[in-house]
């Protein structure tokens, strides 16, 4: 009853931490536009976290303080700032009724405008700089940089024919140099709109050019590099009783480094290396703990697979790491951060090559997205969720900053152009554009809602299926019968 009763509060915890965690990314980028605003002698008319009818609001020296049903979106009422209403676009001002002259408010300097515009997404840095050091400083946290060494290609896969081998080097996609795998699938995803892509790939010193096709994922309708996958290492998972193996000294948790003289790249590859040696003798570089040697087994023949085998479980050893959580140092990971979202925006408004504009506005995710990625990180793990925290906080400071006027960014540029001009932008004006912008915005926001619960269902279905076929194939299997991962070394 227990266990039970905690599984079915599981859901609702996770959502109640991505509802505070999502919050704490909005409030800390209010935060700073309440900090300087106050500091700089700002009118404030509300400081609200969420939106809808009020759960709790309170006012104080001038200030309503609400805290709205809808925990995702946040806003600071500013009339000095927004003289154009736009207070009414992001929630209700409970001083709304005029803009600055009709209140008797004082004009405020530009650069003091820009000041107020620039704290808000400040405050997301400043969140994502001390969770990036929340996470370095966190035992244990899983951190790691996947390279682009192939570890395993299907033997049937169309990057097998394409020429691509394990051991290659994926250098580049269409030109785009990629240090990471995490960057490799992303300029697939942006340069493979003609279902191909070209690889610069290092292999034994020498340089090649391959031109590998990428599969289209029928859910999604991502593009995919196909049957390959890392290099990473191989983890014995068991040893059978009484097998080659067993005899042999091998324990589970042993790393398998090589075998003969070819180093092993993933556990599929192990399985390949292993089956070209038959019944012969197999030496094996092993890894166990700190200790490294060498050991000697014959395969031996397995009356049920009809072939020699040595009787060991293997498996990919390391998890697969995600692209927030790829760098323990703390700058390096924010640098990669900035640069993927610069990366996006880059393909969106000035794109490298034809195609990258339409793979962005087509896999583009928006606040379902956002709050689902969260919720299973927080599900998974709380300092992966801080890492996928830490993304969100550098997203908002970046997106914020864009010169829309509807945005901090915008505000910044009309209060540029009354710097370089000593005058300023005209209120019907700016009014018309903050109107335009934020009607363009909504509609945006909606379409990403209707295309991400889309999504979801098209994801939920697929599980279903996928749980479907998984129970028939286990009801058809023979005892002893091995799936695909682990797989089961026996060649």
């Amino acid at each position: 009853m227990g266990e039970s009763l905690v599984n079915m509060l599981a859901p609702v915890l996770a959502g109640v931490k991505v509802a505070l965690l999502f919050s704490l990314a909005i409030f800390i980028h209010e935060f700073g536009h309440f900090l300087a605003a106050r500091w700089l002698g700002l009118q404030v008319d509300a400081f609200a976290i969420g939106f809808g009818p009020a759960l709790w609001k309170r006012r104080y020296k001038g200030v309503e303080y609400k805290i709205g049903c809808v925990p995702f979106g946040g806003y600071v009422a500013l009339p000095q700032l927004d003289p154009s209403g736009m207070e009414r676009v992001q929630g209700e001002s409970p001083a709304a009724g005029g803009g600055t002259s009709e209140r008797g408010l004082p004009e405020i300097a530009a650069w003091r405008r820009i000041v107020v515009a620039v704290a808000g997404p400040f405050g997301n840095v400043v969140l994502a700089v001390v969770l990036a050091y929340v996470i370095f400083l966190a035992p244990g946290a899983k951190t790691g940089v996947v390279g682009t060494r192939v570890g395993t290609v299907l033997l049937d896969s169309a990057a097998w024919k394409a020429g691509l081998r394990p051991g290659d080097r994926i250098l580049s996609v269409n030109g785009e140099s990629v240090p990471t795998w995490n960057d490799m699938e992303v300029e697939c995803q942006l340069k493979g709109g003609s279902g191909k892509v070209t690889f610069g790939v290092e292999r034994v010193g020498q340089r090649l050019e391959l031109e590998v096709p990428l599969l289209t994922e029928e859910v999604l309708g991502v593009k995919l590099l196909d049957g390959v996958y890392h290099e990473t290492a191989c983890l014995i998972g068991a040893v059978e009783a009484g097998s080659a193996a067993a005899e042999a000294g091998l324990r589970a948790e042993d790393v398998i480094r090589a075998v003969g003289d070819v180093p092993v790249l993933s556990a599929t590859h192990f399985v390949e290396q292993v089956r070209q040696y038959g019944a012969a003798p197999v030496r094996l570089a092993v890894l166990r703990g700190s200790r490294a040697w060498t050991v000697e087994a014959t395969p031996r023949l397995s009356a049920r697979e009809g072939r020699p085998i040595l009787g060991v479980e293997v498996k990919d050893a390391v998890d697969e790491v995600k692209g927030w959580m790829m760098y323990r140092d703390p700058w390096r990971q924010l640098k990669w951060d900035s640069l993927s979202v610069v990366r996006v925006l880059q393909a969106l408004v000035a794109p490298k090559q034809a195609g990258e504009r339409k793979a962005v506005v087509k896999n583009v995710g928006g606040p379902v997205a956002i709050v689902m990625g969260l919720y299973h990180t927080v599900r998974g793990d709380l300092i992966d969720a801080l890492g996928f925290l830490r993304m969100i906080c550098v997203n908002l400071a970046i997106l914020n900053l864009m010169p829309l006027p509807v945005l901090d960014g915008g505000h910044i540029v009309f209060a540029l152009y009354e710097l370089v001009t000593r005058r300023k932008p005209h209120p019907k004006v700016v009014a018309v554009l903050v109107n335009a912008c934020a009607v363009l915005l909504i509609g945006l926001m909606a379409l990403l809602v209707y295309r991400d619960l889309a999504r979801q269902v098209k994801i939920s279905r697929k599980v279903r299926e996928l749980e479907r076929a998984r129970e028939v194939r286990g009801q058809k299997a023979e005892p002893g019968a091995v799936t695909n991962a682990p797989a089961l070394a026996n060649p």
